[in-house]
């Protein structure tokens, strides 16, 4: 009895899952170079992208240079990327009465005003709870 090989011309070997070339654009805005980045960093391909969010892939690849996505198609994206797209209002945006109440809690912990900002709209936003 003759060893049968584990892999022939008919019964080839798979191949290997190649580390994901997509690189981030200088020139685009931060949700794009977002989206880039996890791309690649996920080793996700155009065509898993597109498979996963609905966004076709020749949209995706024109964010690069052409086109700026609608918050639809980066919601949609980002969102198989397993992220979310919540706006966050600057300090200049909000009441004065907010301002002033944070304004000690952002001394205390020695961070700059937006980022107290940012924190606080943050555990506001992943109260349990919340309407979505």
């Amino acid at each position: 009895m003759t060893a049968i090989a584990k892999y022939s011309r008919r019964n080839p070997e798979p191949r290997k899952q190649r580390r994901s070339t997509v690189t981030i654009p200088e020139r685009a805005s931060p949700a794009v170079k977002l989206v880039f980045a996890e791309m690649n960093r996920q080793n996700k391909t155009y065509d898993s992208v597109e498979a996963g969010s609905g966004i076709n892939r020749p949209t995706v690849k024109a964010w690069r240079h052409k086109n700026h996505p609608n918050l639809e198609s980066i919601s949609a994206v980002l969102g198989f990327l397993n992220f979310e797209f919540v706006p966050i209002p600057r300090e200049r945006a909000l009441p004065d009465s907010i301002r002033e109440a944070l304004k000690p809690i952002a001394d205390l912990l020695r961070l700059e005003m937006r980022d107290a900002v940012g924190f606080a709209f943050e555990i506001a936003y992943r109260q349990p709870g919340r309407s979505t």
